[in-house]
Formats: C-alpha cells, sequence, structure tokens
C-alpha cells in the first residue's frame, strides 16, 4: 500500500474527480431524501444498485464500486451532504476514496492507494492512475445511455412518468 502525502492525495483526487464528472451527475440525479433513509436504515445493497446504475453508463463494469460505507451530515440550518465510500480498481490501481455529494459541489478525498507492482516515483504513480481511469472508461460510442420513446409526430423524446 502507498501512503500518501497531502499534495499527492490531492493530486490523486482531483484525477478521480474529474474521472467522475459524468457520474456526479448522474448521482445528483437521486432524490436526496431515498439516499439518507436509504443510509440511515442500512439499505447498502440499495445504494449500491443506485451507484452501478450511475457508474456503468461512463465505466467498465467493476471499476467503480461501492464499498459498503456511507453516512449522512445533517444539521438544522445546514444543507445535508452524503458521503460515499468508493473504489475504483483496473488494471493495477486501486484507489480507496470518500466521495461527498452537497447541494452545489462534491468533493473527493483519496484514502489509499495501492499499486501492482508498487512504484516508488511519484510522478509515475500519477501516470499510471491516469491510464487506469482513461482505460476503464468506456468509448463515448459505447456508453449505454437511456434511450426514450419519441412522441409520435413530434421528433421529441417523451419525458418518463
Amino acid at each position: 500500500m502507498t501512503f500518501l502525502v497531502e499534495n499527492e492525495q490531492n493530486a490523486y483526487a482531483r484525477l478521480i474527480a474529474d474521472g467522475l464528472r459524468d457520474v456526479l451527475e448522474e448521482l445528483h440525479a437521486i432524490d436526496l431524501v431515498d439516499l439518507v433513509s436509504f443510509i440511515r436504515f442500512d439499505r447498502h445493497a440499495a445504494i449500491e444498485d443506485l451507484l452501478q446504475s450511475s457508474t456503468e453508463l461512463f465505466f467498465k463494469e467493476g471499476t467503480i464500486t461501492f464499498g459498503w460505507n456511507a453516512w449522512v451530515d445533517m444539521a438544522w440550518g445546514d444543507m445535508p451532504s452524503v458521503t460515499l465510500g468508493m473504489e475504483f480498481n483496473h488494471r493495477d490501481v486501486c484507489v480507496f476514496f470518500n466521495l461527498t455529494l452537497r447541494a452545489m459541489e462534491q468533493a473527493v478525498e483519496v484514502v489509499a492507494v495501492v499499486f501492482d507492482p508498487e512504484c516508488p516515483e511519484p510522478a509515475e504513480r500519477r501516470r499510471r492512475l491516469k491510464k487506469a481511469l482513461s482505460d476503464a472508461l468506456l468509448p463515448r460510442a459505447a456508453r449505454r445511455l437511456p434511450v426514450l420513446p419519441l412522441r409520435r409526430g413530434s421528433g421529441r423524446a417523451a419525458r418518463p412518468r
């Protein structure tokens, strides 16, 4: 396991956050009340299903997973935040990170990184993580975006009910 210094940890967090940009947009479509309820009542399988549905649109299967660890920070007068323990695992890189969702922002905190084989050079570790993230992304043409049926005669997609 690689123990991180703060600037290295921030560099990894930026790489992960950048790679998850599309996923984060998907996650904001989840009703916050549902997510908080799932966390409160330990419905980790339901959270895993929601996260899998959001990540499978953009990443190869099994590369981004839920670590069955989640918590809510909610106080009177403050905007709630939800933190999800996540894992990125592809090729020879494994990153454990916390993904925090708030109303207007998200944050990624890298907890640990494992390289196999071990890599002592920080620049090489960043390069390997960037390459693993890039390779884990589905090509744009292969992304399985939901297809909505067209309204008759309008040429526009019907809104789901």
